[in-house]
């Protein structure tokens, strides 16, 4: 159960985030950007550790973490903090990689996953305060994306 609050709780932060990236509250939207990778370790964390894994909690994790990221990237766009082809292209990856998941067809998270999650998080941070710093983390964090999403993908099982 605290697994699942704490990725719902990405849901409501990413909408206040991408309130304060459109406001020019760079102090404040870090805060919560930091607070959103927080509750993205602690998630899991929970749910392992204290046996709350379940498919629905799985799904929520995924798919708070992408509306947190992009919903986090729409308001930088906007702000013109980012361009819209780093934006896209980790809106059609994972996009894609959350829809092989719940079909089955994606494997669970991996090692360049994570790094993927870590180095995308601190783009997000960094971005209002060193453009090209935040950047070139979020050219790093598509790089590993797709190198991630790779390795996701499963090969049918021949029957």
């Amino acid at each position: 159960m605290w697994a699942s609050i704490l990725s719902v709780s990405r849901f409501l932060l990413g909408i206040a985030v991408f309130y304060e990236i459109l406001h020019r509250k760079w102090f404040e939207s870090s805060i919560l950007i930091g607070l959103g990778a927080i509750t993205d370790f602690f998630d899991g964390w929970v749910a392992r550790n204290f046996n709350q894994k379940t498919d629905i909690g799985a799904h929520l994790d995924h798919i708070g973490d992408k509306f947190f990221v992009l919903l986090s990237l729409v308001a930088f766009y906007i702000t013109g903090k980012v361009e819209l082809l780093p934006l896209l292209l980790l809106a059609v990856r994972e996009i894609s990689i959350t829809l092989l998941r719940f079909y089955g067809l994606a494997s669970s998270v991996s090692f360049f996953g994570k790094a993927k999650t870590t180095v995308e998080f601190s783009a997000l941070m960094v971005l209002p305060y060193q453009l090209e710093i935040g950047n070139l983390f979020l050219w790093v964090s598509i790089f590993l994306s797709y190198l991630s999403a790779l390795l996701y993908i499963k090969k049918p099982v021949a029957g």
